[in-house]
This record gives structure tokens, sequence and C-alpha cells, in this order.
């Protein structure tokens, strides 16, 4: 089989398009200008796909968007994983219930802060394939926090899924 025919007989995966304000953009986790970015984590690290975030200086948000697929444990669904995060404390994001949102307090080294992950089951795959969103706050007051991961809510909360053109 070529790969051309492949490519046309294989189902396209979509992809959740997150709405970027002007000065941010969505960069490969590979692109070395976002290296400094990435978690110190090695696992976190390499199972990154890609950073949104702000490219200029002028940019009113500075906190970095990290964007990783997961999958299904042993070619399973993404149940076992949600429960867990439910049974944490996750909830749906804004009201979303297509968009699992799990808040913990994470210390790294001397530093701590607040670690927002967002779920999202892939359509059309049977909740096997997913997105996940990383946004790592970091200590703040109480009121400034609660801000923030509103606005990250909503940012997250009005993503789409698309499909990519065949190419």
């Amino acid at each position: 089989m070529t790969d051309s025919l492949r490519r046309l007989l294989t189902p396209v995966e979509p992809v959740y398009v997150l709405p970027l304000h002007d000065g941010w953009e969505r960069m490969p986790a590979a692109d070395p200008r976002v290296a400094d970015r990435l978690p110190a984590d090695a696992v976190m690290r390499e199972s990154v796909d890609a950073v949104l975030l702000p490219v200029g200086d002028d940019a009113p948000l500075a906190v970095p968007i990290l964007e990783r697929r997961v999958r299904g444990e042993s070619f399973g669904t993404l149940d076992a994983l949600a429960e867990e995060r439910i049974a944490q404390g996750a909830t749906a994001a804004l009201g979303d219930a297509a968009v699992l949102r799990h808040r913990t307090l994470e210390r790294s080294g001397a530093v701590e802060g607040v670690v927002v992950r967002y779920l999202l089951a892939t359509p059309g795959t049977g909740r096997r394939r997913g997105v996940e969103f990383v946004v790592a706050f970091p200590a703040l007051a109480d009121e400034r926090l609660q801000v923030l991961e509103t606005l990250y809510d909503g940012i997250i909360a009005s993503g789409v899924w698309r499909v990519p053109a065949a190419n």
C-alpha cells in the first residue's frame, strides 16, 4: 500500500485548537526557544508536544500552557485516569463536562506553586486518546491566583476540535 493511499484510508484525529491572544504562539516542544519553559521532570519533559506562550514583551499573560497527548493505559480508555483525578477533587472546567480540571499544590525544590491540568478526550477515539493542557502558576495571593485560574479555564474551555487539512 502506498504512503499516500494509507493516509487517505487512515482517519485523521482532530486536534484541540485554543484561541491565542495576540502575541502568543504555539511552538513545538522541540523548538529551542521553549527549552527553558519545559518542566525539569524528565518524564513530563519528554511527553510535552507543544508549548503555548507569549512571544512578545508586551503580552499581558506570561504563564505558558504545556500541551501533551495522552493515551489510555494498556490500550484502554482514559476512564481510569479521569476517575483517579475526580477522586482527588477534579471538576468540570467552567461547568463544561468535556474539560476535566484538576488543581494541585506542588513543590519543585524550594519553589511552590499551583499546577492545573485540563484533560479532554479526543473525539472519535472511544476515550482511548486525549489531550492534556498543563499550567503552572507561581505562589500568588489567593485573589490574584483565582483571577488567573479563571482566565486560563476560559482559554482552555473555549478551544474547539478541528480536523487537520489532508496533505
